[in-house]
C-alpha cells in the first residue's frame, strides 16, 4: 500500500513540476518572444538563483539578477548591490550582498566578459572560478 501512495506521491510531483515549468516557458515566450536572453547562473542557494544575463537593450549599469519562484524578482547593481528593479527580502539580500561583495569585482568582469565582449564563453570559465 505504501509503494502505490509513494508512487501517486510522486506523479503528482512530476505533473505540478512539468506544469509550472511549462508556466514558465510560456511567460518568457510572451516576454521575449523567440529570441530569450541568454542566462549564467552564478550561484544558487537554496531556491534563490543569482545569476548575470546577456542583456539584448543597452543598460546604464551593469547588474545581477535574484530569482525564486514568486517571491523574489530582482536587479542588484554590481556596484554596491543596490536595488534597481524589483523585489528582495531584507533577509536574502543582506545575505547575498555579504557573499557576494567580497567577488563583486569578478563579478564586473564576468558582466563585461558577457555583455560587452560578447564572449559567453569566457564568462562561464570566470564563473567557474569565482568561488573556487
Amino acid at each position: 500500500m505504501t509503494d502505490k501512495r509513494e508512487d501517486e506521491l510522486l506523479a503528482i510531483c512530476d505533473r505540478v513540476y512539468r506544469a509550472q515549468k511549462n508556466a514558465e516557458d510560456e511567460y518568457r515566450r510572451e516576454v521575449f518572444g523567440d529570441n530569450p536572453p541568454f542566462e549564467l547562473q552564478i550561484m544558487r542557494r537554496d531556491k534563490v538563483r543569482v545569476e548575470i544575463r546577456k542583456e539584448t537593450v543597452n543598460h546604464h549599469e551593469p547588474h545581477l539578477h535574484v530569482t525564486h519562484s514568486d517571491k523574489i524578482d530582482a536587479s542588484l547593481s554590481l556596484r554596491d548591490f543596490r536595488l534597481l528593479a524589483g523585489k528582495i527580502d531584507r533577509r536574502t539580500m543582506k545575505h547575498l550582498s555579504k557573499e557576494l561583495h567580497p567577488v563583486r569585482d569578478k563579478l564586473n568582469e564576468i558582466w563585461t566578459t558577457l555583455n560587452e565582449k560578447e564572449d559567453a564563453v569566457g564568462a562561464e570559465k570566470l564563473i567557474s572560478n569565482l568561488f573556487g
